[in-house]
């Protein structure tokens, strides 16, 4: 029985129902059992302007990155998926309308455009859209229709997600859906002939029993099953979604919502959340996390727990507010004046987004320390079928250490321990009074100015980073463990196409590891320099101009990387990192 790995776009102007056709077809593969990854790329401007293009790749195996190219194209509007045409495989299939609203010239018709090896099938998807609703809106589940009749997707099947997708909406509006869906499919399975060999067809698959999700869903999920009781934000892509998602569902488990002024207010409600001993959290983006940085920096030095999910999109400045990239690692190293410690995780998967916001909480309020959470536009926006998530350890829940009250009778709030976590007096205990500065301080809270009473409370900071470290999953390690060739080390969103590309650089010869890595602050050094003594090359790629994690890996181990540092506006493809492992494999054959 073959395998099935096979990527659908539909492309087409922001307002045509693009996303929501793919949303729709991802969850409807799902229920069925097959192993997804759905992201949408769509324009910064207001509906109605600008290519909107919904990928998703469908297989029966496990799904690790989004795949480069295309297998099958639906164009719901020509001019912009002609422009959709140079990732279609050469052997790829068009689906187009083959009866437009107006004439179109030879040039702006994608019919004009099919190379040879190509396949297409044009289906009047406007008039049946008519046909069906009496309006043009209906032309995406049209166009899914025929895709459900070409390519053996049962239309029980999506009969079952519509129903379930528009449960809250008029009886007309699911009915409308369905009936746009009937036209496209029953006209396909009559007028068409498939000369394709694609098919999801007499495929075994997996335990449909899955959680669809994107990463911002997770984030709030996971938020709620820690008892988050404050999140304050601004609305800002692609984290926004964060925040609409908690406005539904926070005030239903007695939490509040503040939507603030800008991101310098969200923080501080924040961190001042956390200095009351109240689980709180803020999500913005780059242009977002430059405004709090002075607020982030405050509580690390007055030891105030806070939660920042930061989604990263292009930059600097406002950039390309709806596209991914990996360039904000340095600003959430060190965007502060001084030694400023705080934690740095960044999540892989979906999956890891719901896990990670979880830990992210409790290492925040047992460490007493601001957390960023790095995902990006690539994480916050796509969806995945996961096991359903819980929380992992119920001791996650709470993790305040509150002082005796032996300790109360004189109390030193930064008392310096073994693992550098003092005792914390929540405001209002009995004897708990102190002041929380952002000035030096001594162990009872005092501004103090000596060299000596700073190098101790220095250390005292980073100390607790050390222990912190040990509760945080170490890096993974995937592929061969002696005489590599290649090991590709990774962070964040990239983590799976690099292991993708491990997986068919090892399938061609090649002996290939990978690694990657969720915790940019404080790094698993052992871990990571046992990995590279075993590589004869290490490779980074990632997706920011300047190489921030390799730079990052350069000063912490004595080790030249090779590099692949890309900005394509979308998540870095294993293939390209196939390629690069395959032309650094290339170079040593030549040197010998």
């Amino acid at each position: 029985m073959a395998d099935v790995d096979i990527v659908i776009e539909i492309c087409g102007m922001a307002g045509e129902g693009v996303i929501s056709g793919g949303e729709i077809l991802a969850r409807c593969m799902s229920d069925q059992g097959f192993d997804i990854m759905s992201f949408d790329s769509y324009p910064a401007e207001i509906r109605g302007f600008g290519k909107c293009v919904a990928h998703t790749r469908i297989g029966n195996k496990p799904i690790l990155s989004s795949g480069k190219y295309s297998d099958i194209l639906i164009s719901l509007n020509d001019k912009h998926a002609i422009e959709q045409l140079p990732v279609l495989r050469e052997t790829g299939i068009v689906i187009y309308d083959n009866h437009p609203r107006a004439y179109l010239e030879e040039d702006e018709s994608i019919a004009g455009w099919i190379e040879p090896g190509m396949t297409s099938y044009g289906v009047p998807l406007l008039q049946l859209a008519h046909k069906a609703a009496g309006n043009s809106r209906g032309c995406n589940m049209v166009a899914l229709g025929a895709v459900a009749a070409l390519f053996d997707i049962a239309p029980e099947a999506m009969d079952r997600t519509l129903q379930k997708r528009y449960a809250k909406k008029k009886k007309i509006v699911i009915q409308n859906n369905v009936d746009s869906f009937m036209e496209g499919y029953n006209w396909t399975k009559e007028n068409i002939v498939k000369t394709d060999k694609l098919t999801f067809g007499g495929v075994k698959t997996q335990d449909a029993d899955k959680a669809i999700m994107s990463g911002n869903q997770a984030v709030v999920k996971a938020a709620l099953d820690s008892n988050i009781h404050l999140y304050a934000g601004y609305p800002i892509t692609p984290a926004t979604s964060i925040m609409e998602y908690l406005a539904r569902q926070l005030p239903l488990s007695g939490g509040v919502l503040v939507q603030t002024e800008d991101e310098i207010s969200a923080i501080g409600h924040v961190v001042g959340a956390g200095f009351a001993g109240k689980r709180a959290m803020t999500a913005t983006s780059g242009p977002g996390l430059c405004l709090m940085s002075e607020f982030i920096n405050y509580a690390a030095m007055a030891e105030c727990p806070a939660v920042i999910v930061n989604s990263q999109r292009g930059g600097p400045s406002t950039g390309l507010p709806t596209k991914t990239e990996q360039s904000d690692l340095n600003i959430a190293l060190f965007g502060a004046s001084g030694d400023s410690p705080r934690i740095v995780l960044a999540p892989r998967t979906v999956g890891e987004c719901y896990d990670l916001t979880c830990l992210s909480f409790y290492l925040a309020e047992k460490y007493q320390t601001p957390v960023i959470l790095l995902i990006d536009f690539f994480l916050s926006r796509s969806l995945k079928n996961i096991d359903h998530p819980k929380i992992q350890d119920k001791k996650w829940l709470t993790a305040n250490m509150a002082p005796s009250a032996k300790e109360l009778k004189n109390y030193q709030r930064f008392k310096i321990t073994n693992n550098g976590v003092s005792p914390r007096a929540l405001p209002g205990t009995p004897g708990g009074m102190h002041v929380a500065t952002g000035l030096e301080h001594n162990e009872q809270g005092k501004p103090v100015y000596d060299a000596k009473s700073h190098a101790a409370m220095s250390a005292k900071r980073y100390l607790k980073l050390e222990h912190a470290l040990k509760e945080i999953p170490k890096p993974e390690w995937f592929g061969d463990k002696k005489d590599i060739q290649i090991g590709v080390l990774s962070w964040g969103s990239t983590a799976g196409a690099a292991t993708e590309a491990v997986i068919r650089a090892r399938k061609a010869g090649i002996r290939a590891a990978a690694m990657s890595a969720v915790s940019m602050a404080p790094l698993h050094i052992e871990q990571i320099t046992k990995f590279v003594a075993s590589c004869k090359k290490v490779l980074v790629p990632e997706g920011n101009f300047t190489g921030q994690f390799a730079n990052l890996l350069d000063g912490a181990i004595t080790r030249q990387f090779e590099r692949l540092s890309q900005i394509p506006c979308a998540p870095i493809p294993a293939q390209d990192i196939l390629e690069k492992i395959l032309e650094i494999a290339k170079q040593k054959k030549k040197k010998h």
